[in-house]
């Protein structure tokens, strides 16, 4: 059920007045608006026009200096349907709060990459690859084909300080807070990302766990690795990626080990840019399907803030069954503030 956005607008209001008060605390406004227009088509059937929200979002978030080093960091940023007006479900995409010192950042809270400890897995994706042109919308991959877990609840975040280029994040969480304890308790996952970069050159290294007393559901890991590469020659930036997630193997027509890979290039002259992505992902549930997706994206940045979109999406979804690709042509804006 969505929640109406007013409502969750009004409570972060009071928390910008109170944490206003407080003079030591830089506090940041901030959000994005993310808008296409969509032509939709499903294996044979008729195309779909529809206007679609991209990911935008709310936010604040604010640092106290606390002396000697230490500092204590905030954030709230909330999910908007900027077509409807209406709130995500859940309202908030994080909400936490951080400690930063010497030997590293660490956070509390529900968690993703814009949280101040990164995410060790989506952060990945996000520095050694470039989206065509949202990770949102009929254009996302990061969390379905590549599986890159970025937003966990009751999470315990941490990022270490980067050694010559080299860092390190991780993340401990348990599964959720009561609103399904059967499912819930007892249920853990750990995530872990060593990251490199320097000069030209982006490169990491993920792993993932996931334990559930009684049996993992669908979608959990027993484990997960992935590892990438980019490097930017300048007006051409190439990468790939690639990684395996390992299943419970539940019946003898569906895989237990599950590959991927995405490789790509972004183009770019001044204020225009062109993402090139494919990329292959094995069905779980299909010991010979495939899933191939192709993608390629126009920008034209009319400002530093302001950003046109086009792009052409086609997602075969799985070779094993006939009539279930999805074809996706769209175009809009993308304004951040």
């Amino acid at each position: 059920m969505r929640r109406s956005f007013p409502f969750a607008l009004a409570v972060c209001g009071l928390s910008v007045s109170a944490a206003g008060s407080a003079a030591a605390q830089d506090l940041q406004v901030y959000g994005q608006v993310r808008l296409t227009v969509n032509n939709v088509k499903t294996g044979n059937a008729g195309s779909v026009m529809e206007e679609r929200d991209n990911a935008s979002r709310l936010g604040f978030r604010g640092k106290e200096d606390l002396g000697d080093g230490l500092a204590a960091l905030f954030g709230l940023e909330m999910g908007i349907e900027a077509d409807s007006g209406a709130a995500t479900t859940p309202a908030f995409r994080n909400s936490y709060a951080a400690l930063r010192g010497s030997l590293g950042t660490v956070a509390l809270g529900r968690l993703d990459s814009a949280n101040p400890t990164g995410s060790p897995l989506y952060s990945q994706v996000t520095r050694i690859t470039s989206f065509a042109a949202n990770d949102a919308g009929a254009t996302a991959i990061g969390t379905s084909i590549l599986n890159a877990r970025n937003r966990t609840s009751n999470a315990i975040g941490y990022q270490s300080p980067t050694w010559g280029g080299v860092n390190l994040r991780a993340r401990y969480y348990l599964r959720g807070d009561a609103k399904t304890p059967d499912q819930e308790n007892g249920a853990k996952s750990l995530d872990l990302g060593l990251n490199y970069a320097d000069g030209p050159w982006s490169a990491g290294i993920g792993y993932a766990k996931d334990t559930r007393p009684g049996g993992l559901l669908a979608n959990e890991f027993s484990s997960k690795w992935q590892a990438g590469v980019r490097y930017d020659f300048g007006a051409i930036e190439p990468y790939v990626l690639l990684g395996r997630d390992t299943y419970a193997r539940t019946s003898a027509t569906t895989r237990a080990d599950v590959d991927y890979w995405l490789a790509g290039t972004r183009f770019s002259a001044g204020q225009h840019a062109i993402v090139v992505n494919v990329m292959q992902r094995d069905v779980q549930a299909s010991l010979r399907g495939l899933r191939k997706r192709q993608q390629v994206a126009y920008t034209y940045a009319l400002s530093k803030r302001t950003e046109l979109q086009a792009f052409i999406d086609r997602d075969g979804i799985d070779s094993s069954r006939s009539n279930v690709s999805v074809r996706a042509i769209g175009a809009g804006v993308r304004h951040d503030f």
